[in-house]
This record gives structure tokens, sequence and C-alpha cells, in this order.
């Protein structure tokens, strides 16, 4: 390996670029191409990172060479990443995300991305950070004996040949940690997500049933109820005010895709589309705080354990969520007992994962149970229930225990997904039984 000195880097830069169609780049699209190279990816061609940014953006990213020529190397394997399965659901991450517009954002996602990609690699590419700053104060590049163009058709051979010995795509995993870039900024994130969604799936295969939940006592409702006016029954009459899902479909008609303001825009803007008005009733939403208690054990040491454990919380606090929907329920997951070395690092990962979900408000977890601060989460005029091992002085109670047996850990993980499945089952139907409990 030999190091390059700033006058061959500046050459590398900008023959990439030429290759890639491009006379220059924006700053976004420089910087973030420098950042990568700070990270170790020295190999990584500038001119790949401005045509991959390009394809998902919808800023220019730099000035385009209106007489470059075909790069047919390149040019495979970008078609290899933007035809591979799922590649389609980047345009709508980048879409929603704002990510299309707002290159702070799109930085994450494209880590991301590349982070899937084989490693660009070259035995003749390398240079330290402050020659990679001095490059760009060259004024005159030269290659010195740096043939950029063979370096490219190597590096691109070697990753279009990794990826035919693997079936690239884009799984649903992938797409979330990608339009979630935030949320995997330690390597040991991506693991802990993986376990815990892979256990996430398993369960959710057991737990499909469906609750017929009993009327609620007039005691019940006076106690515990909320009254809300919500959109009840069937349509009422035409209005110009609504939401999407209201819309009459007809106006749906004034979409031409190959305008950019259509008539619909316009009538969109001016109030003049027309929606459908639903009648509206009272009704009253059931106050109920949910407190999931574990204690736990040596058990928990091992990482796959805990990543089974959080996806059982969520699993849990999801189906209740889902089963009680017309009531405003909280739940709450307080962990007692023996602390594992991973315990800290899991738990912020699950606060940040219940965020990226928007359920930071619906589902807490306590990793530590104090008094004070399980007062300061319960809500007044709150049903409560305890799900635990033992039941205390007041409150609904569900008998619940996450199993920590050495015959547990044996279990193979589809039999493991399958008993914690019927557990969450189990409790969910007798909290159901007696939903209308007046303790």
């Amino acid at each position: 390996m030999r190091f390059l000195h700033p006058d061959q880097i500046a050459f590398w830069y900008k023959r990439s670029l030429q290759k890639s169609g491009y006379t220059e780049v924006y700053s976004f699209a420089r910087d973030f191409w420098k950042d990568l190279a700070r990270r170790g990816a020295h190999a990584i061609p500038p001119g790949f990172i401005a045509r991959l940014m390009g394809r998902f953006m919808a800023l220019p990213v730099g000035l385009k060479d209106p007489s470059a020529t075909e790069f047919k190397e390149e040019d495979a394997l970008l078609a290899r990443i933007f035809n591979a399965e799922g590649a389609d659901r980047l345009e709508g991450i980048f879409l929603l995300s704002g990510a299309d517009r707002d290159p702070a954002i799109a930085q994450g996602i494209f880590q991301q991305i590349i982070d899937r990609l084989p490693a660009f690699q070259d035995n003749d590419i390398a240079f330290s950070d402050t020659d990679l700053e001095k490059s760009f104060s060259v004024e005159h590049s030269a290659s010195a004996g740096f043939d950029v163009d063979q370096a490219l058709e190597k590096i691109y051979i070697k990753a279009l040949d990794e990826l035919a010995t693997i079936e690239f795509r884009f799984y649903a995993d992938d797409i979330f940690e990608i339009g979630h870039p935030n949320l995997f900024e330690r390597p040991a994130d991506h693991l802990f997500y993986r376990r815990m969604s892979r256990a996430m799936k398993g369960m959710a295969f057991w737990t499909r049933s469906v609750f017929t939940l009993k009327e609620e006592s007039s005691w019940i409702v006076a106690r515990y109820g909320e009254p809300q006016v919500l959109p009840l029954g069937g349509y009422d009459e035409l209005t110009n005010k609504g939401n999407i899902s209201s819309i009459v479909p007809s106006e749906l008609a004034y979409i031409d895709e190959s305008m950019q303001f259509d008539l619909f825009d316009y009538k969109f803007i001016e109030n003049q589309l027309t929606y459908f008005k639903r009648d509206s009733g009272a009704v009253f939403r059931i106050r109920r705080d949910i407190i999931i208690k574990i204690t736990l054990t040596e058990f928990f040491e091992h990482e796959r354990h805990l990543g089974l454990l959080f996806a059982w919380f969520f699993n849990l606090a999801e189906k209740l969520i889902d089963t009680f929907v017309k009531d405003m329920v909280n739940v709450i997951v307080i962990l007692n007992g023996y602390r594992p070395s991973s315990l800290k690092d899991a738990y912020e990962f699950f606060e940040h994962f219940l965020r990226e979900k928007m359920l930071d408000k619906r589902i807490k977890i306590l990793s530590e149970e104090t008094p004070e601060k399980l007062e300061s989460t319960l809500r007044q005029n709150a049903q409560n229930w305890l799900f635990a091992a033992t039941p205390e002085q007041s409150g609904n109670f569900v008998r619940l225990e996450f199993p920590q047996s050495d015959e547990f850990a044996a279990m193979p993980p589809d039999d493991q997904e399958k008993e914690l499945g019927m557990l969450i089952n189990n409790a969910i139907e007798r909290m159901v039984k007696n939903a209308d409990s007046q303790i």
C-alpha cells in the first residue's frame, strides 16, 4: 500500500467526477465524500457518490459535463443497486423524510445505503486526513504515475464480482434501518435490533388473536372515562374541508401527473376540493395504565435473551394498545433485580426505537423502579393494571412471568417465540375478561 500525495488525491477526485459526468459537485456532496474518506473509505469513487446522491435527491448535486461519455462499469454497478429487490422503496424514504431536499437528513440515509454495499477497495489508494485537506488547495492536480482510469475499472469490477456472489437486496429490516439512521449510531445497535426484530416477527405469528371486548359498566365509564367527539356512523353531507381519507373519489380525476401544477393542486390550494363529512358523536375512552413488572436474573446476561425480552415487551404493549384501540392505554415497563452488562445500551436503544415508532408517549420503560418515578408516570383517574409474577396491594392483577429457566434457554428460537407469543395472548385474554372490574 502506498499513500497518495495531495496532488494525486486531487487528481483522483477530479478524474472520478469527470468519468461520472460531472465537472464539479456542490459542497454537501463533496463534504459527504470527504467524511467517508476520513472513516477509511479512501477508494470509494467521488463520482459514484455524486451519481448515487443525484439518483435520490431532488436537489442538483453538481455541475454536469455535457461532453461526458458512457462509463460502463459504473453504470453496471449503479443499475445493480437501483434494480435490486426493495430498492424501489428507497424513493419513499427520501420523499417522506424530506431527505430529497435536505442534505443534512440525507447524509445519514446515504451512509446506511453505502454500509450495505461491497467495500470499495484498491491497495494503491490510501491517504492521510491532512493530505486530503491539502488536496483541495492544489491548483494543478497531477497523476504522478497514478492511473485513475485503471483504478476505477478495478474497483467496480471487484464490487460487481462481490455482488454477483450474494443475493443482494434490501430487506424490510434494511429499509427500516436506512430510513431511521439516527437510531443506529453504534454498531452494536444494528445487532441488537436484528435480534429484537427477528423475535418480534416470530411472536407476531402467535399473537394474531382477536379479542371481543365487553361493554364497560356505567361505573367504569363514570370513574375512568373521558368523553371525546369522534366521527361515527355514515356520511352526513359534503364539505370543502376534510382530510385525504374523506375526499370524494371523483376529485382524483383532476390529477395530471404530466403537469407540475395541475387542476387538483389548484383546487386544493383554493379549498375547492369536495370531502365527505361524517356524522359525529360523543364516545367515552377509558384511561388504562398497565404496568409490566419483570425481575431480571443472570439469564439476561446473554444478549440474545435480552433481545427476546425487549421484543416481548414491545409485542405485548403493542397488542394491548391494539386490543383496547378505542381507549387511552399507556404501558409502563419496570425492570427490577439483576442488572445485565448490556442493559443500559439496550434500554437507550429501545427508548430511541419507541421515539422513531412514535410510541414513546404510550410505552415507557423504567430501568429502575422508584415510587416517585412510578407515581409521576401513572395518570390520575386511570384504571391501573399490574402484569407481574406476584400481586401487590391495589389494582387489577394479571399473573405474568417471563421464563428464565435453563429449559427455556435450550429451546429452539421458534419454540421460544411461540411460548412468548402464547404468554401474551393468555395475559390479554385475562385482562379482557376483567376489563370492567371496579378495583
